[in-house]
């Protein structure tokens, strides 16, 4: 009777394991194409990961807490310090550090610093609580406060002018405009109907903004001249999306929640005019991801030990929690996903955002959201 009783539990044991192995294989195959609830054809690419992750150093650049880096084109930095309540420059190798503007009237939240690196906007919060953006000329260490009804700034391609969401306070109506960097010269472009989130396309005269992402709300992707004109919708009924531009502005990364109030979320690609919609098969926010030049290759990080009934991409930002990241490149054409390092070879726990190639693309920079250091990753 017991040697029966075994025979009938080994056999239940492999029946399990075998529709296990059919579930996995075949009615989950990403191949199999996937129709969106808005009709269209979202068609799943196969990612397809290399035997042999690469081998790579992640290094501290300097021993420094820092925010709001950028790289210029002759791979020095400019960023802001915690530690010295100073804009820095430093070398291309970290050193050789020198402070360009100290003693701001206020702390700054937000720095976004010019294409040529001679300019900075910075969002900083006054005495009474309230914050203001203002520009800094650094050859003549000025800083020029602009309007308080000025939101949303981001510099143009060139340099030459910002565009930025004005709000009128007396009605609460809400425009999308150019400037010149210090305000003057304004021009209202377009009527917008929401807080929106705006930047110019690269290699092109439209400008795209999208509702700040929600995971509870489904926002509209639009475009519009610089002269106004040419008003599109590129694409809509997303939730939580947000969006980066390839180099040339041919491309369009999308990371949007699988649904509303979704507890994960996916990168996806389009193209510049909001077709051709694919699923990259990748859990992760744009804020974790860079263009390479070639226009075809990203590098992220995939965010893990996040609570499991988190609201993404809410809860990662409003809660403040903290991901242990891995790193990968992915070839956005063909679907193809690098480890760029085993788990082991990462003994450090990091949150990374503001992704950064260098000019020559030899190595990526992250800051580690927990310690607010810089980071370097030879590629």
């Amino acid at each position: 009777m017991k040697k029966v009783f075994s025979f009938s539990l080994g056999l239940l044991f492999l029946v399990l394991i075998f529709l296990g192995a059919y579930n996995f294989v075949f009615k989950n195959n990403v191949r199999d194409p996937k129709v969106a609830t808005n009709g269209e054809t979202v068609i799943k690419q196969q990612a397809s990961t290399d035997e042999k992750p690469l081998s790579i150093n992640i290094s501290l650049v300097f021993n420094e807490d820092i925010s709001d880096v950028s790289v210029a084109e002759d791979g020095s930095f400019f960023y802001y310090s915690l530690d010295d309540k100073a804009l820095k420059k430093a070398n291309s190798e970290g050193k050789d550090k020198t402070i360009l503007l100290n003693n701001l009237p206020g702390t700054p939240s937000r720095i976004l610093w010019s294409p040529k690196k001679d300019q900075a906007l910075l969002l900083l919060k006054q005495e009474n609580g309230d914050s203001l953006w203002h520009l800094v000329i650094l050859a003549t260490k000025t800083l020029t406060p602009l309007k308080a009804e000025i939101s949303r700034i981001v510099w143009g391609n060139l340099g030459d002018i910002i565009f930025y969401q004005y709000t009128d306070f007396s009605n609460g109506k809400r425009t999308l405009n150019s400037a010149r960097p210090d305000g003057t010269g304004w021009k209202a472009i377009a009527d917008l109907a929401f807080d929106s989130y705006i930047t110019p396309i690269p290699q092109s005269s439209q400008i795209a903004f999208w509702k700040k992402p929600n995971a509870f709300e489904a926002t509209t992707l639009e475009t519009v001249s610089m002269s106004g004109e040419n008003r599109k919708v590129l694409l809509s009924e997303r939730f939580g999306a947000d969006y980066l531009w390839s180099p040339n502005g041919e491309k369009v990364l999308a990371s949007t929640s699988s649904e509303r109030g979704g507890k994960s979320i996916l990168l996806n690609k389009m193209n510049a005019k909001g077709g051709e919609f694919q699923s990259l098969m990748t859990p992760t926010l744009i804020t974790k991801t860079v263009w390479s030049k070639d226009n075809k290759t990203i590098y992220f990080a995939l965010p893990g030990s996040l609570p499991e009934n988190s609201i993404l991409p809410n809860d990662y930002f409003e809660k403040n929690l903290h991901s242990k990241d891995t790193f990968w490149k992915l070839d956005v054409t063909t679907g193809k996903k690098s480890r760029l390092a085993e788990l082991k070879e990462v003994a450090q726990s990091f949150d990374s955002s503001n992704f950064i190639l260098s000019p020559d693309e030899s190595a990526l920079f992250f800051t580690d959201r927990t310690t607010k250091r810089l980071y370097r990753i030879d590629l």
